[in-house]
């Protein structure tokens, strides 16, 4: 499972979620993504699908049936009434499935991230090219270690440059441009190659 975090609101985390799982769908994974943001879940309303999954596969409900298909990606939305162990349930379903699976993290250090992450094997760090970005993302790097799930790449979107993330520590990283919504979809040659770097 990755984790795609960020240490602050608004600097990509969904669309990079989605745009690395529609790529890994473009050559023949059928991946998973599931909405772990209890503050914003907004995953499921970005992609097109339905904002029930993680209650439907919390309660039992098989992948096909609690997900909803877009674009070969496996969507599980969340609600913001969803209660926490709902999540925690979710999660565990998905920690055994041979499909790669991304959760969109929530942003902070608060429980809602740290139960991403905790269930994440490695993380994909999300931020924007300026100083407070960076630095909120220092943290959630700090926090994925220690959490047993290091990051592998950081992806610093809305650019063609990196800026301060350079001092970000995962060995890879990369850029994703500024283009218009939906961004997943808009980047997607940006996300393919990303994810023919992590794959090979």
């Amino acid at each position: 499972m990755l984790a795609v975090a960020g240490g602050k609101g608004g600097v990509g985390r969904t669309a990079t979620t989605l745009g690395l799982a529609a790529a890994a769908a473009r050559v023949g994974y059928a991946p998973v993504v599931v909405d772990a943001n209890r503050d914003c879940p907004d995953l499921a309303r970005r992609a097109g699908g339905g904002d029930d999954g993680i209650a439907a596969l919390a309660g039992g409900e098989s992948l096909s049936d609690a997900g909803a298909s877009v674009d070969g990606v496996t969507v599980v939305g969340a609600r913001p009434e969803d209660p926490p162990d709902s999540y925690e349930t979710a999660l565990a379903r998905l920690e055994t499935s041979a499909r790669p699976v991304f959760i969109d993290a929530p942003a902070g250090a608060g429980p809602d991230a740290t139960r991403s992450l905790r269930f994440a094997s490695r993380t994909v760090l999300t931020t924007r090219a300026t100083e407070r970005a960076v630095r909120a993302t220092e943290k959630t790097d700090a926090m994925a270690r220690r959490l047993g799930a290091p990051p592998i790449v950081t992806v610093v979107t809305r650019t063609q440059t990196v800026g301060p993330a350079t001092r970000l520590r995962p060995a890879l990283t990369a850029t994703i441009p500024a283009v218009d919504r939906p961004a997943w979809r808009r980047a997607g040659h940006a996300y393919d190659r990303l994810w023919r770097r992590l794959a090979g």
